[in-house]
């Protein structure tokens, strides 16, 4: 095969390590941007309608994201999957009402033509049941081409090509049926003559967009080791392509939310409920995390792709803008993560921050909002009170501290937990005093301690500790019962 090869800082030329628009003066970057780009697209993720226990608010957000895109006048919108929740028809009917609505026979603004991007994910073929045991009345894996095409007018492919104002993008459906696995979702055989032409009809120097619901392994921020098929393959030989993906539910205020490394890569977020790997999904999910809504921009210009990143319901901006120069050249890449460690700075609590501690009991006051009853409602525990920490830095901020308690008598660690920041609703949410229930589970009864916190960023740089004052925590009395109480 031949595949050849709202902004922090306050001004829309926040420039990511000082290199992002190598070479550029700020007043020509600023120029540029209110220029019309070649191609502008919207993204959106794992929209997951349908969703019951969340009231159906993933419509409302889908369609305030479309609605969006249609007033910034994009020439396509691009959805990376799990466009259903339950891989029920109507589902998937709701969505193409909602796009329809928006969209009226895929014109936007002055009836300029908005073509759709759409891939299908792991969701709209419900591979967590038998392929063979689906209902073909209700689910849509059965009768998908049928479905697909009745929805979006376009036929159902393992993968296809399109061409945007001299773009080449491509994408890949999900791929399920009897006795196949996740392992199965990307075979080589279907990408690799729609990838090469694509590469072949792209003009030096242009990306070429490839979509999929399922990033490769080892690449963006929560991706695991991957192992969705052989098409993964195909990536790395040719350094133009640049893929698009979901799946993974992570917020896309993550700088490692974007990845280069032989090709490019970015994890678009979410549209429904946030996540991340050490949050402990799926048992509870963290305060705000069903509003932490993703919808990200990208504008194709002459010498580099920009990437804006924005909450859906408020509009605030989730990170500084991605700009990627073109044409894609591996050696200059600017968001490897050697360059995106190296440019990640050390939080720091402000020089008069303190940080008290007190005994609690009642209800569990941590911003969380269980799935799964939390053992630690009502027996309270050690409330710990202090001012937030902050990282000098446009794409970098607190992802969690780490309080610690220590004993008095011998300096040994006896207990350590992680309180989450909400740091994928944006850098608003990160400010203010921090008050976080260190639980009585988690306590040594009658030991003298103190505690220390500390603010840890994305990469795992900590800050220097606050530290209490001693104190040693007793239960109340309660209407939970101790184990092994008697009374």
């Amino acid at each position: 095969m031949d595949i050849a090869r709202r902004s922090f800082i306050g001004n829309a030329v926040a420039l990511f390590g000082g290199a992002a628009v190598a070479g550029l003066p700020a007043v020509a970057a600023e120029r540029r941007r209110r220029s019309r780009p070649r191609v502008r697209f919207g993204i959106l993720t794992d929209l997951h309608i349908g969703t019951e226990w969340m009231m159906g608010i993933n419509s409302a957000a889908t369609e305030k994201a479309l609605r969006d895109f249609m007033e910034r006048d994009v020439d396509a919108v691009a959805i990376l999957g799990d466009i259903t929740n339950n891989g029920y028809i109507e589902q998937l009917e709701e969505f193409a009402r909602i796009w329809n609505d928006v969209f009226p026979g895929n014109r936007g603004r002055n009836g300029r033509k908005v073509e759709k991007l759409f891939v299908s994910g792991n969701h709209e073929l419900a591979t967590w049941r038998k392929f063979e045991e689906q209902d073909p009345a209700r689910n849509i894996a059965p009768r998908i081409a049928e479905i697909w095409e009745r929805c979006f007018h376009e036929p159902y492919v393992s993968a296809w090509r399109r061409e945007i104002n001299g773009i080449q993008f491509t994408g890949q459906n999900w791929r399920f049926g009897p006795g196949m696995t996740s392992g199965d979702a990307y075979r080589r055989e279907d990408l690799e003559p729609v990838l090469n032409e694509a590469l072949r009809l792209a003009s030096p120097g242009d990306p070429v967009f490839h979509l999929r619901h399922a990033p490769p392994g080892n690449t963006c921020f929560g991706s695991g080791k991957g192992g969705f098929g052989t098409a993964d393959q195909l990536f790395g030989e040719d350094e133009r392509v640049f893929l698009l993906t979901g799946h993974l539910h992570t917020p896309v205020s993550h700088p490692q939310s974007i990845w280069q490394g032989s090709y490019s890569l970015m994890n678009a977020g979410v549209v429904t409920w946030t996540c991340f790997p050490d949050s402990g999904y799926p048992k509870e999910l963290l305060s705000g995390a069903v509003y932490a809504k993703n919808q990200c921009m990208a504008s194709v210009y002459g010498d580099e792709i920009v990437i804006e990143r924005k909450s859906i319901w408020t509009g605030e901006s989730l990170g500084g803008d991605w700009r990627i120069p073109l044409p894609l050249n591996r050696a200059d890449f600017p968001y490897t993560e050697e360059k995106l460690k190296a440019a990640a700075r050390t939080p720091f609590f402000p020089a008069s921050a303190k940080l008290a501690a007190n005994i609690a009991m009642g209800e569990n006051v941590l911003a969380r909002m269980p799935l799964s009853m939390n053992a630690a409602q009502g027996n309270g525990g050690v409330l710990l009170t202090f001012p937030s920490a902050d990282v000098d830095s446009p794409d970098d901020m607190v992802m969690y501290y780490e309080a610690s308690a220590v004993r008095a008598d011998d300096a040994r660690c006896v207990s350590t937990r992680k309180f989450f920041t909400e740091f994928y609703r944006g850098r608003e949410y990160l400010r203010g005093m921090c008050e976080h229930l260190f639980a009585a589970e988690d306590l040594p009864e009658g030991v003298p301690c103190r505690f220390e916190v500390r603010a840890v960023d994305f990469f795992g740089k900590k800050s220097s500790p606050l530290i209490s004052q001693v104190i040693a925590f007793k239960r109340y009395l309660s209407s939970h019962k101790r184990k092994g109480s008697t009374s």
